[in-house]
């Protein structure tokens, strides 16, 4: 018989896994002092892309689950300082159910459908390619303060936008991968894209209320 017994279930609970170390981690910041230098930002960068290609081929064991933990408390200290903004704003709980109900109203969406938002991919694709040059273009270019905030909202926005179609897109790529399962499933893999979603959407939001 195909598929995998509690397949989405199980990626659900890594994926909750997941965030709730990311969590605890943004709330127990390591590198405040530091996390503003251009030196510190890249490397940050460069540790989470390297992390994320280690554990997405990592092969499924104990490896595996270690990297994709230390990989959850180094974006939760990317995190740590929207995460202190927000709260002194007193608006960390209603971004969370931002989040939440983002997260929750297209999961359904993309549990009900009949796999019609497969067929985004490719668009979804050149989309995060268009939005990732942009965000190098404004980095690099804008100089004045208000036109920056400005270009930065609306990119904010247009990530909202678009890894909210990309949880539609990763439920039913969830469901496919369910459907095909194996005795073997790598549930570290499949609750990563889901995983990143959120935390790009949370991203998003939280630089909406700067």
């Amino acid at each position: 018989m195909p598929g995998c017994e509690y397949f989405i279930a199980n990626t659900f609970a890594h994926l909750l896994g997941g965030l709730f170390i990311t969590g605890i981690s943004s709330e127990n910041s390591v590198i405040d002092d530091i996390q503003h230098k251009p030196i510190t930002h890249l490397a940050t960068i460069v540790i989470v892309l390297v992390l994320l290609f280690a554990t997405m081929n990592a092969s499924v064991g104990p490896i595996k689950y270690g990297l994709f933990g230390i990989l959850c408390i180094v974006i939760g200290q990317t995190l740590a300082a929207a995460a202190q903004r927000l709260k002194q704003k007193g608006a960390l709980s209603n971004t969370l159910l931002t989040v939440a109900g983002i997260f929750s109203a297209m999961t359904v969406i993309g549990l009900i459908d009949n796999q019609n938002m497969l067929s985004l991919g490719i668009y979804l694709s050149a989309g995060l390619i268009a939005l990732l040059i942009s965000m190098v273009g404004v980095a690099l270019f804008a100089t004045d303060k208000e036109d920056q905030h400005t270009m930065t909202t609306w990119l904010s926005r247009a990530v909202v936008f678009l890894f909210t179609l990309y949880i539609g897109f990763d439920i039913q790529t969830l469901k496919a991968n369910a459907a095909a399962c194996d005795d073997t499933p790598d549930y570290v893999n499949e609750s990563i894209s889901l995983y990143l979603d959120i935390i790009n959407i949370f991203s998003g939001v939280s630089a909406l209320e700067d």
